[in-house]
C-alpha cells in the first residue's frame, strides 16, 4: 500500500465551520458559477436523455438492449476520453474550460437534432457524456473542492443543487415539449437556451476566480484557503493514487450508485410499464426527487464542514438500497415518491461528501486529475448500469425482479464502508499533519 510521507507532527483536527454569512460576495459567484455549470451539464446526464428513449428507440427501430447497449459504449468511451480530459482541470482556468466544453456541449445539441443514422446518434450520445455529464460536473466540483476549506462541504452542496433543480422540472418539461413539437426541436430550444442564456452567466460569474492571473497579480488571496504558501497533498500525484488500495475501495463502492440510479432512470417507461404507472405519473414526480436531493445535500454539507466526510461516507448507500428494495416488493402508485426520496438522499449525499472527501485524504495539489479518475470510474458505472439492465429486460428478467440484486450490493458496500473507518482515519490524520507542517 502506497502511504505518504511520515510526520511526528500533531493533527491540527477539524474546526468548526463557520456561518454562511461569513462568505464574501466573491465566494458566493463562486458557488453560483458552480451552481450554473452543473445545471448546464443536464443535456448531458441520463435523466435528460431518458425522457427521448422511446421516440429515439422509434426513430431508429432499436430495442431495448440495442440503444442501451449504443448508450453503454457512447459512456464507455467518453469514461476512457475523461481520465485525460478531467486532468485539463488542473491547469486551465474553470472559466475558459467550462466555456469552451459548454460550446462543444451545444454543438453536440445542435447534431443530435439532426442525426439520421445509428453511428451518428452514437457519436452524438457519445459528445453529450463527455462535455454534460463529464467535465461540466468535474469542473464545478473540482474548483468548489479546491477553493474552499471550512465551507468546503456546504459550498460543494450549494453548487451540486443545479442538478435538482433541472431534475426537478425538466423531465416533465421535455416529456410534454417531445408531445407538442418533436423530439429533433425539443433538442433545438435546449441548445438556443444554453449558449443565450447560461454561457453569459458562467462567464460573468467565473471573471475573477482566486486561481486566476488578474487575481494572483492584484495579490488577492482565497478568503478561505489553508492559510499557507503551498496547498497540501503534492505526493498524492494520479499515479501513487493508482497504487492506493484505498482508492480502489472507494470507487468499487461509489459506482454501484452511479450505474444503478442510471439504470432506473434510463429504463423508466420500462418500469412504469411493468408496474402499471402512467408515464406522466411517473415524471411529475420528479420534484420529490429534486427536493429529496437538496434536502440531504444541504445536512450533508454542514455535516462533512462539521465531522469530516470520512464519517459521513458509510452511510451512503443506506437510502438506496431500502428504495431498491421498495420498487423489488410494492406496486402501489406511491411506491414512486418513496424511491425517488430514498434515491434522492444517497444522490444528495454524494458531491458534497464524495467531493469533499478527496481532498480531505489526498489534498488538493491534484485535485482534477484524482478526481477525473474517479469520475471517469462512476461514468463507467452509468454506462454499464443501463446497457446490463436492457440486455436482461431483453431476456425478460424486469427491473422489479433485478432490484433486489441491487439492494444487496448497496448493503454490501455499506458494510464495507463501515469497517473501514479506522483506514479513512488514519488517512486524514496524515493529512492534516501535512497541511500543519505547511503552516509552520
Amino acid at each position: 500500500m502506497a502511504l505518504p510521507p511520515s510526520s511526528n507532527s500533531r493533527s491540527s483536527g477539524p474546526s468548526k465551520s463557520p456561518p454562511l454569512r461569513e462568505l464574501s460576495s466573491r465566494q458566493v459567484s463562486w458557488i453560483g458559477a458552480g451552481y450554473l455549470l452543473t445545471l448546464s451539464s443536464l443535456p448531458g446526464q441520463t435523466v435528460f436523455i431518458a425522457q427521448f428513449n422511446a421516440p429515439i428507440r422509434e426513430a431508429f427501430s432499436l430495442s431495448h438492449g440495442e440503444f442501451g447497449g449504443l448508450y453503454t459504449i457512447a459512456t464507455l468511451a467518453s469514461s476512457a476520453c475523461l481520465i485525460w480530459a478531467g486532468g485539463l482541470a488542473d491547469r486551465f482556468a474553470p472559466r475558459l474550460l467550462g466555456l469552451v466544453c459548454i460550446g462543444f456541449l451545444a454543438l453536440t445539441m445542435l447534431f443530435i437534432s439532426q442525426v439520421t443514422s445509428i453511428v451518428a446518434l452514437g457519436i452524438a450520445l457519445f459528445g453529450l457524456r463527455l462535455f454534460g455529464q463529464g467535465m461540466l460536473s468535474h469542473i464545478a466540483m473540482t474548483a468548489i473542492a479546491r477553493w474552499f476549506n471550512r465551507f468546503r462541504g456546504r459550498a460543494l452542496s450549494l453548487a451540486q443543487m443545479g442538478m435538482p433543480t433541472g431534475e426537478a422540472v425538466l423531465p416533465f418539461l421535455i416529456t410534454i415539449a417531445i408531445v407538442a413539437m418533436g423530439w429533433r426541436q425539443v433538442w433545438l430550444v435546449a441548445t438556443v437556451v444554453l449558449v443565450i442564456v447560461m454561457m453569459p452567466l458562467i462567464a460573468f460569474l467565473l471573471r475573477d476566480p482566486p486561481d486566476g492571473k488578474r487575481a494572483i497579480a492584484a495579490g488577492i488571496v482565497n478568503p478561505d484557503g489553508e492559510n499557507s504558501t503551498k496547498p497540501a497533498g503534492e505526493y498524492w500525484t494520479r499515479a501513487r493514487v493508482l497504487q492506493d488500495p484505498l482508492f480502489y475501495m472507494m470507487v468499487a463502492g461509489l459506482m454501484g450508485p452511479a450505474a444503478i440510479g442510471t439504470l432506473y432512470i434510463f429504463n423508466q417507461a420500462h418500469l412504469a410499464d411493468i408496474k402499471g404507472w402512467d408515464i406522466m405519473v411517473f415524471t411529475a414526480f420528479f420534484p420529490v426527487l429534486s427536493l429529496s436531493v437538496v434536502a440531504a445535500s444541504v445536512i450533508s454539507g454542514m455535516l462533512v464542514d462539521r465531522f469530516g466526510a470520512w464519517r459521513i461516507v458509510p452511510f451512503l448507500l443506506i437510502p438506496e438500497g431500502l428504495g431498491t428494495i421498495a420498487l423489488g416488493v410494492f406496486d402501489s402508485i406511491w411506491t414512486i415518491p418513496g424511491f425517488f426520496i430514498a434515491f434522492g438522499m444517497s444522490a444528495g449525499m454524494m458531491s458534497p461528501v464524495v467531493g469533499a472527501l478527496w481532498a480531505e485524504i489526498y489534498g488538493t495539489v491534484h485535485m482534477g486529475k484524482i478526481r477525473a479518475l474517479a469520475t471517469s470510474a462512476m461514468v463507467l458505472a452509468s454506462a454499464i448500469g443501463p446497457g446490463f439492465a436492457g440486455v436482461l429486460i431483453d431476456f425478460g428478467f424486469n427491473l422489479e425482479r433485478q432490484s433486489f440484486i441491487y439492494a444487496a450490493y448497496c448493503f454490501a458496500v455499506t458494510g464495507v464502508f463501515f469497517a473501514s473507518r479506522g483506514w479513512f482515519k488514519i488517512r486524514v490524520q496524515a493529512m492534516d499533519r501535512e497541511r500543519a507542517n505547511l503552516l509552520t
